[in-house]
């Protein structure tokens, strides 16, 4: 019999934790992106439907309501159109509060005086960025005390703050707002090292990337700052799948094995690496390292990287690398990578190319120049672009992933890099056993329905695995199956997933 140990869990939601009586307690805080002042129900609307298909139970909170509308009926929020996160308030009035008053740290302090929310998801700073506030400041002062409001009334809750969406395209207001587009990325970047740190001491805090998510061309109605029924949707998108990331349930595992902001080695020297520095014993202890976003000459950057000696000929591949634990019982079918990357890059898994972007099929070598250049002061150059990839399964322990980025020319401006990498899979279930008068009593749990129970007598010859016939009877939330205690050889028992 072979017994798996369930993995020691993060900080995280349970999903069984939550019914119909005892709620998953969810409370949305934002701008008019997330009030009703564009569309009824905006992101809202979108994220209430995927939450009930993917299975949670849930009420959201908050002191004003939308229209309820089919497959709509969790209405309340705390959307303020036109808020900033701290004092003083620029536009209003919103929802009874002068525009003085509209801003998140005076009006978020109100709602959490009676609500008690286990999730917190926040999408503020479009105007804050728009109306030129220092986003450095925004950022490491007001929503840091915006999220210092939060844990100390609620030290436990988890909080998803966004990167918002791009102002790049905006035209409201006089000056508009996209005369600040810049401002928007550094702030993306500082929520992001915000984030990481909060992590970093314990606090329950993770980065919904929306910049990344609402193509600004696109994705954004005539006035270039609010979404369309496609942003929205995106929106909505991006939050599930940062919900599901901190999220721990009986039937699927998604895992967070690499996050915006976190630590990477890396390599600027300019020296030919060959292929070795991508395998998992490659030694890197003579790396520097640092937060990303790393690069240089892009607006927005965390971790500076060297080009080398001379700025009219900088090095053309800049080498980075970070090490990862899987659990051992957990099977992994499929990656999520979430790339920022000017100009090119190749992306290798413990010494496999997982792809490339944006350079020439075949070898490639140190000198190897991207296939196109990528604009250094657009939303390209900050966007985290996804790719879901299948995988036969990682190994238990450590990996590492690793990715090169080069340059599409010599004398180009800069370069950025950042990654995030997610797994996708399910628990291996455990198989439990316990001994009766005359029968053995095999049991799994009931989420594992696709699985089959086989027995085997001589572990020694091959093809000796045989199905254990069902349907096999469901008890206690558990498939529980009686085997009779025989005198004779030995019984060996196994839970196999159809294919493997």
């Amino acid at each position: 019999m072979c017994a798996f140990i369930a993995v020691t869990a993060r900080a995280e939601l349970a999903l069984t934790n939550y019914t119909a009586a005892h709620p998953l307690k969810v409370l949305a805080s934002g701008d008019s992106i997330t009030d009703d002042s564009v569309t009824n129900g905006a992101w809202r609307a979108y994220l209430g439907k995927l939450l009930v298909s993917n299975g949670y139970v849930f009420t959201n909170l908050g002191r004003w309501a939308s229209s309820p509308a089919a497959g709509f009926t969790q209405v309340h929020h705390e959307g303020m159109d036109g808020a900033v996160i701290a004092a003083p308030g620029l536009s209003g009035p919103t929802h009874g509060y002068a525009a003085a008053n509209n801003y998140a740290l005076g009006t978020l302090a109100d709602a959490l005086t009676n609500a008690t929310p286990d999730l917190v998801l926040i999408d503020l700073g479009v105007n804050d960025m728009g109306r030129g506030r220092n986003p450095y400041h925004v950022a490491t002062n007001d929503l840091s005390a915006l999220l210092d409001l939060i844990f100390a009334k609620l030290p436990s809750a988890h909080v998803i703050v966004s990167k918002p969406t791009t102002i790049t395209y905006s035209t409201i207001l006089t000056p508009p707002y996209d005369t600040y587009g810049t401002n928007m990325l550094i702030f993306c970047d500082a929520v992001q090292a915000l984030a990481a740190a909060r992590r970093a001491q314990g606090q329950n805090v993770f980065v919904a990337d929306l910049f990344s998510a609402v193509n600004g061309s696109s994705m954004l109605n005539g006035d270039g700052t609010h979404p369309n029924a496609t942003g929205l949707s995106a929106i909505a998108n991006e939050m599930m799948f940062r919900i599901a990331a901190i999220t721990t349930r009986p039937d699927s595992v998604m895992t967070p094995f690499v996050l915006g902001g976190s630590v990477w080695k890396y390599s600027d020297q300019g020296l030919d690496l060959g292929t070795n520095w991508c395998q998992p014993g490659f030694d890197d202890s003579t790396w520097s390292q640092g937060a990303g976003r790393l690069g240089y000459g892009i607006t927005g950057i965390t971790s500076t990287v060297g080009y080398g000696p001379s700025s009219n000929n900088k090095y053309i591949t800049t080498y980075f690398r970070n090490a990862f634990v899987v659990p051992g019982n957990v099977t992994y079918t499929n990656l999520t990578v979430r790339l920022n990357r000017v100009d090119g890059a190749v992306v290798w898994l413990n010494g496999r190319e997982l792809y490339r972007v944006n350079l020439p099929a075949g070898p490639i070598t140190y000198q190897t120049m991207a296939t196109t250049p990528v604009s250094q002061t657009g939303d390209d150059s900050n966007t985290y672009f996804p790719t879901n990839l299948p995988i036969a399964g990682l190994p238990a322990g450590t990996n590492v992933v690793a990715v090169e980025i080069h340059k599409y020319t010599p004398a180009g401006a800069g370069i950025t890099f950042d990654l995030e990498l997610f797994g996708n899979g399910m628990y291996v279930p455990t198989l439990s056993f316990a001994a009766t008068s005359g029968a053995l009593q095999l049991a799994w749990p009931s989420n594992y329905t696709s699985f089959s129970l086989q027995t085997a007598s001589n572990l020694g010859s091959a093809d000796v695995w045989q199905i254990v016939s069902g349907p096999y009877p469901l008890i206690n939330n558990s498939f529980e199956v009686s085997i009779p205690i025989n005198a004779g050889p030995a019984q060996f028992f196994r839970l196999v997933e159809p294919g493997q």
